[in-house]
């Protein structure tokens, strides 16, 4: 699984606090990390051997960076912060298909256009005329 702790067996209640404060803390760092990207969530997928981490963007090309550099770079920094070793940990990039009505990406697009000093009404309605135009039932920014 995801977190063993050093081979040992673990009780069901920690390892899924375990498991849960990993994935809060990585979620946090991409945050950080991904913004300007478009960082769009991840999912965390556990083998007997590796764990893979597929990280979601819009811009995929920046995650992975010239020739894959950034990604390893960031797997080298999970690697140190979580104490995983050499192969152990793999970070895939994944394009969120519809960037229009994923919410996360929408609301990292909200943040950074009022980050960059852009109005907010108008960041709000620019953000919500991209979800309508891309069929969404509805949008409700709070």
């Amino acid at each position: 699984s995801i977190m063993s702790v050093q081979g040992r067996r673990i009780n069901k209640k920690r390892k899924f606090v375990a498991e849960g404060i990993f994935f809060a803390e990585l979620n946090s760092f991409f945050k950080t990390e991904l913004f300007e990207d478009g960082y769009s969530g991840i999912e965390v997928r556990g083998t007997p051997n590796r764990t893979e981490v597929i990280i979601r963007a819009t811009r995929t090309k920046n995650v992975l960076g010239y020739k894959g550099k950034r990604i390893r770079e960031l797997t080298a920094v999970i690697q140190q912060r979580f104490g995983f070793g050499d192969g152990e940990i793999e970070l895939f990039a994944e394009r969120v298909l519809n960037r229009g009505l994923c919410a996360m990406a929408q609301a990292e697009s909200l943040r950074y256009k009022i980050l960059k000093g852009l109005a907010v009404r108008r960041a709000c309605y620019g953000v919500l005329r991209y979800v309508m135009d891309n069929q969404a039932k509805g949008c409700e920014v709070i």
